[in-house]
Formats: C-alpha cells, sequence, structure tokens
C-alpha cells in the first residue's frame, strides 16, 4: 500500500504542477506504478477541465471562444507546460534539419529557438481552432475531456515501453530503466479496457472508442518511425510532444469522423 501511495504522488510530482513536497524513494516498483497511476492523472485533469466547461456552459454565457479558450490553458496550466516545452524542444531540434547528433544536442538545449516558437504557436492555434469548431459544431462531449488525456497517456506509455532511449543519460532513461515492462503492460492493458469500456457506457455504442482507437494505434505508429529515424530513439522531449500531438490528432479525429 504504501508503494503505491508512492507512486501516485510520483506521477503527480512529475507530471502535474502539483506541489509535492516530498522526498520519494524512486525504485523499480514505485516509478512503474507512477507510470500507471499516468493515465489517471490526466483523466483527473480532463475531469477539472470538463467540470469548469460545464459550469462556464450551464451557468453564464461563456462563447465557444472563451470555453476553447480555457480547455487549451487549463490543461497548459495542470501540467506546467511541461509537454508544450517537449513539443517546443523537438520543433527546434527538428526543423534545424542538422545531423542526429545535433539535433539531440538541441533537444538538451534549454534555450529557445525560432523554430521552436513556431512549432508550439501552430500547436496551441491548432488545437484552440478545432476545440473551437467541435464548441461550434456542438461535438464537444464532456466524457472526450476526460478520456482523450488518458488514452494519449496510455500510448505514450506503450511508446515508451517499445524504443530504446536516444542517450543513456537523462530522466527518461533512468525511467526507462527503472520500470517493469511486463507489469506496466498489463496494468496499460487493464487501464485501456476499463477506458473503452467506459467511453462505450457514455456513449452507447462503439463507433467512437473504435474510431479513437485505430486513430492512436496509426498516429502512434508514424510517431515512433519519426523519432526511430530523426533522434534514434526516445527522450523526455519527445515523450511530452508525443502528449500534445496525440491529443490534437485525437480532437481533430472526433471532430471529421465521430
Amino acid at each position: 500500500m504504501k508503494n503505491i501511495w508512492h507512486s501516485v504522488l510520483l506521477a503527480f510530482q512529475f507530471f502535474t504542477v502539483l506541489p509535492v513536497h516530498k522526498e520519494i524513494p524512486l525504485t523499480k516498483t514505485t516509478i512503474t506504478g507512477m507510470f500507471a497511476f499516468l493515465p489517471w492523472v490526466g483523466a483527473i485533469m480532463g475531469s477539472l477541465v470538463a467540470a469548469s466547461i460545464y459550469g462556464l456552459t450551464e451557468w453564464t454565457a461563456s462563447s465557444e471562444v472563451l470555453l476553447a479558450f480555457v480547455v487549451v490553458g487549463l490543461f497548459a496550466f495542470f501540467t506546467g507546460g511541461l509537454h508544450l516545452d517537449g513539443f517546443i524542444d523537438m520543433g527546434d531540434a527538428y526543423f534545424s534539419y542538422r545531423d542526429r547528433e545535433k539535433r539531440l544536442e538541441i533537444l538538451d538545449d534549454p534555450r529557445v529557438g525560432a523554430f521552436g516558437v513556431m512549432s508550439v504557436l501552430f500547436l496551441v492555434l491548432g488545437k484552440f481552432v478545432v476545440l473551437h469548431e467541435l464548441f461550434v459544431q456542438d461535438k464537444l462531449a464532456l466524457w472526450s475531456l476526460l478520456f482523450i488525456p488518458l488514452f494519449t497517456r496510455v500510448g505514450m506509455i506503450f511508446y515508451f515501453i517499445s524504443m530504446k532511449c536516444s542517450k543513456e543519460k537523462g530522466l527518461a532513461y533512468f525511467f526507462r530503466t527503472h520500470i517493469k515492462p511486463g507489469v506496466l503492460v498489463a496494468l496499460m492493458a487493464v487501464t485501456f479496457t476499463i477506458a473503452i469500456s467506459g467511453v462505450v457506457y457514455v456513449t452507447g455504442g462503439i463507433l467512437a472508442p473504435l474510431v479513437l482507437l485505430v486513430v492512436l494505434a496509426v498516429a502512434l505508429f508514424v510517431f515512433r518511425q519519426f523519432t526511430l529515424r530523426n533522434f534514434g530513439g526516445v527522450s523526455g522531449d519527445l515523450l511530452g510532444a508525443l502528449i500534445e500531438g496525440m491529443e490534437v490528432v485525437l480532437w481533430v479525429t472526433l471532430l471529421l469522423c465521430v
């Protein structure tokens, strides 16, 4: 029970803005548990966003522009901008059009370049526009605000497990060498089953979760090949970029297909 509590605290400590002022042991058990709980952290953040949107739509005359802004802003706030930072670094590295080693150096560089700024600008604007259209067309159900962050984090974990690290140093490498892949895969399978069942129950149909599952699988495969070709493996920045990118992909899927 103590290890479970430590894993929960680690998930909030490393992946949210919530201050956890406690020294927690980083063992294989707690780190594996941290990643196992990460999708549910996404669901918790999503439920808070959904509650905010429900309150705004029920008790105020908020426009679709404001609602879209609140969704984008709250997710960025809850994660402390961590994933957006990863997307910025990936944009800087990839659009430098340098060799792989130089791209890895740029990933580690804390400075922000023009390509990183342009990349995150298009990402945020793209997410805002898609969410705005979902609100205008009355296609954004509250369940999606909860389940899409969960789906993307489950996908991120499967991606992380399937990859080698681009460098044998850093936090991502430490985590990668301190997880129990078999246990984590089993726990993610259970989580994904619960999530899919939840969407089927809420929507009353299998179409929405099936479409989201297929699109997520294809997008993860494409991103995996992209990172192997351009970076030789995974890093913490690429994990953050994956979450941000996959969320946009799934929002677009809801807009166009569901």
